[in-house]
């Protein structure tokens, strides 16, 4: 939401920028605003305090070791955050996935290859995670069973982020990435192809 100008060093409601998302959570505020300040009843805001996922919605473009980029999102799972226009809002409106596993997917380095190469074919300019790229993302059918897992995986590095936000979850993270790969079919030599290109 455009709301900077209403934000405020205290105020009644935390209100969250595109530098305070961080992959798997969220790195303090970037200020408040007053519930004067805000249509509480409107149809936007009432959409919003949902559960969601939360993304930056600028797409940081790494050049080495090799060109890629980094989605970062996390989720919301109470609905109560709050945002301004740098941070991308995806509600997911098909009951049959979680905020979480979409989250995940949005991490994983596979939909971060793929991003790269056939949505923002390659860009090295400024890429905006928005409604128009998000929508391209191809979303593989999963049970709830088939999601369980990723989201205990998710839910885990949420908790050690939450005690220490510089460990390190990378073995986390793979595992979920091996998990993601198994639900697009991906083979051994097409998973190679990704991991080449993405991790160097």
């Amino acid at each position: 939401m455009a709301i900077q100008k209403n934000l405020s060093t205290r105020g009644d409601i935390e209100v969250i920028g595109g530098k305070e998302v961080s992959r798997y959570g969220i790195i303090g505020i970037k200020g408040f605003v007053n519930r004067e300040a805000l249509d509480l009843t409107s149809q936007k805001i009432h959409r919003l305090l949902q559960p969601k996922v939360i993304s930056q919605r600028l797409v940081a473009h790494i050049q080495n070791p090799k060109p890629h980029i980094k989605i970062i999102s996390t989720v919301d799972k109470t609905g109560d955050i709050l945002n301004v226009d740098t941070v991308e809002n995806t509600i997911i409106e098909n009951k049959n996935f979680s905020p979480i596993f979409i989250s995940s997917l949005f991490n994983s380095t596979l939909i971060n290859w793929y991003a790269y190469r056939f949505i923002f074919c390659c860009a090295i300019r400024t890429m905006d995670f928005d409604n128009y790229y998000v929508g391209k993302i191809p979303v593989p059918v999963a049970t709830f069973e088939q999601q369980a897992p990723i989201i205990e995986l998710f839910n885990q590095i949420l908790a050690t982020k939450r005690t220490n936000r510089d460990a390190t979850v990378f073995d986390l993270e793979d595992d979920i990435d091996q998990m993601v790969y198994l639900l697009y079919g991906l083979t051994p030599e097409e998973i190679k192809i990704v991991e080449a290109a993405e991790k160097g």
